[in-house]
């Protein structure tokens, strides 16, 4: 009996999720399976309830070949609600009308609803004209087609909207026509090209001799969307709902902030979206275009993901059909005249979430999932997400804006992916483990094993591809509309790289030994163009400068989450190394050779509190350890919070576990000595010639590279070492290899710096504010600095270049 109950409940699941066209069809099937039969017949009287059958002949043959796309529709688990019911279509809504692909003429035989347009024809905008290539299926209130731009054969997506006579009247179909055109499109009002993961419009095209409406979008915007790509998956995981709220929260506080204009040129400072759902989130894979050039309609997972681990790192969420132009259409929100409000965005937005953790939005009944209700929420789900996803809704107290919400986000711990799928699969219905599911396992390690093992001989020989990332200009002189004027930066006090972008003195110029610095070649350029600079104590302080108005800019260290008010752009990489005596073939008892050329970080950490005092307790070598560091407050800073991950106070320079009331170490022999890079490699160099003592420092690469004083170790975290500096050949440097005499042949291994295989490294970005509203000179200033020319002296200067330089 109870076996019996739980199939009853996955049969009914299952046909909520089945198309409106395929589910009879589909039904009848399973009644011819003997021991489905039983339990198909005590549930067909609810059934035929809930899914009317007014066709005897539906069935799953019905497509026509130039319409097959329209039976393809992706599964999803939030069934689309019944938009024009007037009209008695055999599917519960003409829009998935099964007859409409046989229809002859411009109606459907059955229910007199508007057919799809013919495969091939042409539609005219302002912008060209547009040819009709495939009929996908209907979103919201729209239809969807693939679509060419005849001029440039870019591929584009077309969304039909339609205006029912049943539902409105010729007077009402020409004012939402004209408003239409009015208000189907959104661009940032001072005109700048930025990337706000927003399918927004291209252009709205308007049919004056009938009931349709025409919006020209992005190919991305035929993307699979959040409800269909669930479906596929299972239910997300918490670091993957995670990493869904924050990349939509961050557009949604672009949208509620920034000052938007519509195609009258009319402006907007904010805008809400009001039609925030699991359809008008769209999962967009990067450089991806038309969807169906990638693989099946049906196949969302295609190329891209595995299984059912939810969404990928490597794709991004936009958020498209904005209730500014698609509640036009919709015959019960066109009569809505209360005013729209940002928490509603939120609220929506929470509603996602849960929906994506559950994998569901209804139950096993058919009703609604309610988060009210702990026993919908996933069992694994972590107590601080869920709490956070429910301030969302508005059951707890809720937040007061997007940018609070993301602010809130970043202060949660890391949460689990957990497979939720496969734990409701378990609780339901029990499996008996085959021979397939034993052997699997071994199978997928041995494919993992062939493939990594091509992966590598590929990687060995040949050098990484970064045919993706488009190449900035060559020179300074050819970025375009450089704004004039005077602009403040801001630069932590005693910052390494400052030198770099500085204002040379009037007084020093002229000196042939003064190296022109960034901003100076930036001055020849543009004579009016000028930087003022203001002095920050730390990262934190620069970015509160720029959120207060007081700079325009800052350069620093990215090495922790933005608050929303400001971006980036990174323009290089550095990383910090732990450095000690260089050794050479007379020295053979040195520490590189003593230590194998590495160090891992728990090591490292163990050092510097003072777990570690003699270097015998993890070599060969036998001489106590002295310490050095930065006197860098900055780069000091990011060493603490990359090595001391239980948070300590970095603030007064090392660990507060280790501190006296009075403010010094518990013991005197643990206390580090803050030096400049030059003054720590003289030191370290001294201390082993003269008191045999092997001392050991953590500077900068690029302060280190070119030199060899000091030997700066690999870097080894899980058993894996990473060296950070590399041969022309493509080989690491060794403790043996002979650098003074083998300078300009090996370089910062800019692959492991760039990634972050390299466990202490970091990327050095512009930091500009997240406001149109501002002078945009932070964003040209990114521009200008990753031009090929300011990345080789970036380079020169003993950095990372943002992106693989020409030969």
């Amino acid at each position: 009996m109870v076996a019996k109950n739980i199939a009853k409940l996955l049969l009914r699941r299952y046909m909520h999720y089945v198309p409106y066209q395929l589910r009879w069809a589909r039904f009848e099937g399973l009644r011819r399976i003997h021991w489905v039969k039983g339990i198909a017949e005590e549930i067909k009287p609810e059934f035929e309830e809930a899914f009317p059958k007014e066709a005897a002949d539906t069935g799953e043959d019905v497509a026509a070949d130039d319409a097959v796309s329209v039976f393809s529709t992706p599964s999803c688990i939030q069934p689309p609600p019944p938009h024009y019911s007037q009209y008695r279509s055999s599917d519960g809504t003409p829009l998935h009308c099964s007859y409409l692909a046989n229809a002859i003429g411009s109606r459907c035989d059955r229910c007199d609803f508007l057919n799809w347009l013919p495969v091939h024809s042409k539609l005219i905008g302002k912008q060209g004209q547009y040819s009709i290539e495939q009929r996908l299926y209907s979103r919201g209130t729209a239809r969807q087609y693939s679509a060419l731009k005849l001029d440039t054969d870019a591929p584009v997506t077309i969304r039909e909207y339609l205006l029912p006579e049943r539902y409105f009247n010729l007077e009402e179909q020409k004012q939402h026509q004209e408003t239409f055109t009015r208000v189907a499109g959104l661009t940032l009002a001072d005109g700048r090209k930025q990337d706000l993961r927003i399918g927004g419009p291209i252009e709205a095209i308007v049919d004056h001799s009938g009931q349709r409406c025409y919006l020209v979008t992005p190919a991305i915007d035929s993307s699979f969307t959040l409800n269909q790509y669930c479906a596929s998956t299972g239910p997300l995981g918490g670091q993957l709902v995670s990493r869904m709220l924050d990349q939509v929260l961050q557009t949604l506080t672009c949208l509620h902030q920034q000052k938007f204009a519509v195609p009258t040129g009319q402006t907007q400072t904010g805008i809400i979206h009001g039609n925030l759902n699991l359809d008008s989130l769209l999962w967009v894979r990067p450089n991806q275009g038309n969807r169906f050039a990638n693989g099946p309609v049906n196949d969302p997972t295609n190329s891209q993901t595995s299984g059912r681990s939810g969404i990928q790192e490597d794709g991004f969420v936009y958020l498209t059909d904005f209730a500014l132009w698609e509640t036009l259409f919709d015959p019960t929100s066109v009569a809505e005249t209360a005013q729209k409000e940002y928490q509603q965005d939120l609220t929506a937005l929470g509603k996602i979430a849960f929906y994506l953790l559950a994998g569901a939005t209804q139950d096993h009944d058919g009703k609604p999932l309610n988060p009210r209700v702990d026993s919908n929420w996933p069992r694994d789900i972590s107590l601080p997400l869920q709490t956070f996803v429910l301030r969302l809704i508005g059951i707890e107290a809720p937040f007061v804006s997007a940018e609070a919400a993301r602010s809130n986000l970043f202060r949660l711990p890391q949460s689990v992916a957990v497979n939720q799928y496969d734990h409701r699969a378990d609780e339901l219905l029990p499996t008996k483990t085959n021979w397939v599911k034993k052997a699997l396992p071994y199978a997928v390690i041995a494919a993992t094993l062939m493939l990594g093992t091509a992966t590598w001989f590929l990687l060995r020989f040949k050098r990484p591809s970064y045919a993706g990332t488009p190449i900035p200009p060559c020179c300074l002189n050819e970025i375009a509309a450089v704004p004039q004027g005077d602009y403040t930066h801001v630069s932590p006090e005693g910052a390494y790289w400052y030198p770099l972008f500085r204002n040379t003195p009037a007084s020093a110029r002229p000196s042939l030994s003064t190296t022109p610095t960034l901003f100076d070649q930036l001055k020849e350029i543009y004579p009016d163009l000028s930087f003022n600079a203001v002095p920050a104590p730390s990262v934190a302080e620069a970015i509160t400068t720029i959120q207060t108005g007081k700079a325009d800019f800052a350069i620093v260290p990215l090495t922790e989450p933005l608050p929303a008010s400001v971006t980036s752009t990174i323009i290089a990489y550095d990383t910090l190394v732990p450095v000690v005596a260089f050794s050479y073939p007379e020295r053979v008892k040195g520490l590189p050779d003593s230590l194998k050329g590495e160090i891992s970080v728990s090591e490292l950490k163990d050092i510097y509190t003072g777990a570690i005092n003699h270097w015998q307790q993890i070599s060969n070598a036998k001489s106590p350890i002295k310490r050095y560091w930065p006197e860098d407050t900055t780069t000091l800073d990011f060493f603490h919070r990359r090595v001391f991950e239980e948070g300590e106070d970095v603030i007064a320079g090392y660990p507060a576990y280790l501190r006296t009331e009075q403010g010094s170490f518990v013991d005197s022999r643990v206390q580090p000595e803050a030096a400049t890079s030059i003054t720590m490699m003289r030191s370290i160099l001294r201390d082993f010639e003269n008191a045999n003592t092997g001392s050991i420092g953590i500077a900068p690469l690029s302060q280190v590279v070119g030199q060899c004083s000091v030997y700066p170790l690999a870097l080894s975290v899980d058993g894996r070492a990473t060296s950070p500096l590399m041969f022309d050949d493509g080989s690491a440097v060794k403790p043996k290899s002979d650098l003074c005499d083998r300078k300009g042949s090996y370089q910062p291994n800019a692959e492991a710096i760039r990634s972050g295989d390299y466990a202490l490294s970091y990327p050095i970005a512009v930091i500009y504010p997240f406001d149109n509203t501002r002078a945009d000179i932070g964003k040209k200033l990114a521009g200008l600095l990753l031009t090929q020319e300011s990345q080789q002296t970036l380079v020169s200067a003993g950095l990372v270049s943002a992106y693989l330089l020409p030969d």
